[in-house]
């Protein structure tokens, strides 16, 4: 097989008309320069020079290798070049799923930052719930994920994944315009005994966790008179007076009329997001990129 090293060396004596001129230009000998010519011979099987006086000239051989050199060479310098940009992060495919309003309120801003610093990284978005993003995840369908996990900074489990922490999203109770608490500024989870609950479900079935647990803590069963798995569902409901719902801030950025929004007492828990990545994956460019970009779409979202 011919040497991309041997053939640029060819080219540079047929272009410059000597061995001297090529040497200089390569940083080599003279000797050192025919040796390779001599070397590139033998792997074409075809005479590539012949004397000519006190030089050399090519021969039709070494006319047409030097020719096809030209487009050889120029093909490996692409490649060389499309690597590192594929290695920088500059080029490529990402892959990130997130959960629902992850999806409509923080990918959508990253990938807005990162079409301006990295507009030929194509980013791929899926929407999944975190048990089955994961397992994709480390099944290598994705390079990214952005998931709710029961864990708070510094408790990350020791496993094969990289994470980051993106945000603590606290929860805020939605209730009719017209309920008697919707008048307070925060409201204390005991005003809301006799209250009929609505309530967001879904794989991962935080918010029930979460709104069950904060009323038995109070020392009540909620009495839910609907369900929904979707955030603009359970504010359907509650803008016509249905009931009362516990939501996180990150699934209100559009908010229904009827609807109000109050703080809680206590307030519960919040629910963590992470975004997450394999650990072989956690230097490359573009997945640090969009990381940065998700953290910092999460400092900004509207609160």
């Amino acid at each position: 097989m011919l040497n991309a090293h041997l053939l640029a060396v060819h080219r540079t004596v047929v272009t410059e008309g000597s061995l001297t001129a090529a040497a200089a230009l390569h940083g080599y000998t003279v000797s050192a320069v025919s040796q390779q010519l001599a070397q590139l011979e033998q792997q074409a099987g075809s005479r590539l020079f012949e004397r000519a006086g006190r030089g050399v000239r090519p021969t039709a051989a070494g006319l047409l290798l030097a020719e096809h050199a030209d487009r050889v060479l120029h093909e490996i310098h692409e490649a060389e070049a499309a690597l590192a940009d594929l290695r920088d992060g500059r080029t490529g495919r990402l892959r990130v799923v997130t959960f629902h309003s992850a999806g409509e309120y923080l990918l959508p801003t990253a990938m807005a930052d990162l079409r301006d610093s990295m507009p030929l990284l194509a980013v791929r978005p899926s929407v999944d719930e975190t048990d089955a993003a994961l397992r994709r995840l480390r099944a290598g369908d994705v390079e990214l994920v952005v998931v709710v996990e029961p864990f708070e900074p510094g408790d990350e489990p020791e496993d094969d994944l990289r994470r980051w922490h993106l945000l603590a999203d606290q929860y805020r109770i939605l209730l009719p315009h017209d309920h008697p608490s919707a008048r307070r500024r925060v409201v204390r989870i005991t005003d809301l005994v006799e209250a009929d609950w609505v309530i967001t479900t879904g794989p991962d079935d935080y918010v029930r966790r979460t709104t069950v647990a904060i009323c038995r803590r109070a020392g009540f069963e909620p009495r839910v008179v609907a369900e929904s798995d979707e955030f603009p569902v359970t504010q359907g409901y509650v803008a016509a007076g249905l009931g009362v719902s516990l939501v996180p801030l990150l699934a209100l950025g559009a908010l229904r009329r009827g609807v109000t929004v109050r703080r809680l007492d206590p307030p519960p828990a919040p629910r963590h997001i992470w975004v997450a990545t394999r650990s072989t994956l956690r230097e490359q460019p573009g997945v640090l990129a969009m990381v940065a970009a998700l953290r910092s779409a999460a400092r900004a979202r509207p609160r």
